[in-house]
């Protein structure tokens, strides 16, 4: 039988084992909101220094291919269509944000009244700031084939000079601000693009774009406003990095 001293000593360890583990719990959650709030007020101060404005982008041309036989109602055999987009991207305001656009991760998707067309990438590239870049994005697709009723609508607004698609952009971007690169947000776009012809010849009649652009561009709001907002939703990132759902500021 083991002597008393030995139970007493065994109570001793295990209550105060579980007093540290207690008192590890209790401070992991201050820790990590204090360091959340740190972050935050950097990150204000950096976005108040260099108030990031969102590039201004157009699509200057819309090249079409492998459309050409689409009014062709003997042939109705699958089609390849291409597209090949000159993007204007403009990053001149203020002078003072670079920005890195990530092609793994990015989509571009060209479609026609609902029907998936072609597919592509958004090539990679830093921009510096006061830049402007014009540089060529492309998408292709195979074996797509439209019904009679769709045959029929393209080849109309074809006569008509005006053929709509729909071109969605996804491509994560990040932010240099200084010596700091901001984590990879994604960006994204939809253009509704009208072309008076189907053919490489085309010419954009018309192509109004809609950026939505998370927190990392000034909103167009006061500058103290954004920072305010920004800041919030730094210790959100940080605040879910704690449960594990990830947050880094790379250098």
């Amino acid at each position: 039988m083991p002597p008393p001293e030995n139970a007493r000593l065994f109570q001793h360890y295990t209550r105060h084992a579980g007093c540290s583990c207690l008192c590890a719990c209790l401070y992991l959650p201050v820790e990590v909101l204090s360091l959340a709030i740190l972050l935050a007020a950097a990150v204000g101060v950096v976005y108040l220094a260099f108030k990031p404005r969102q590039p201004a982008y157009s699509v200057v041309s819309l090249a079409v291919s492998g459309l050409a036989g689409v009014s062709n109602a003997s042939a109705p055999g699958p089609l390849s269509p291409g597209f090949a987009a000159t993007v204007h991207a403009d990053n001149s305001a203020k002078g003072k944000v670079g920005v890195h656009y990530n092609g793994a991760g990015s989509r571009i998707a060209v479609s026609y009244e609902g029907v998936s067309l072609a597919d592509g990438a958004w090539p990679a590239f830093y921009q510096a700031p006061c830049n402007i870049t014009v540089f060529m994005a492309k998408a292709k697709g195979t074996g797509i084939r439209f019904s009679e009723r769709e045959r029929g609508q393209m080849a109309a607004a074809e006569r008509l000079r005006s053929v709509p698609f729909d071109v969605d952009i996804t491509v994560p971007v990040r932010l240099q601000l200084g010596g700091v690169r901001t984590w990879a947000v994604p960006v994204t776009v939809r253009c509704a693009m009208t072309v008076d012809r189907l053919a490489a010849s085309a010419k954009v009649v018309s192509r109004p774009c809609d950026v939505n652009v998370p927190f990392l561009f000034r909103s167009g709001g006061t500058d103290a406003a954004d920072a305010r907002k920004n800041g919030y939703w730094l210790i959100r990132r940080a605040v879910l990095a704690g449960s594990g759902q990830g947050f880094m500021l790379l250098p």
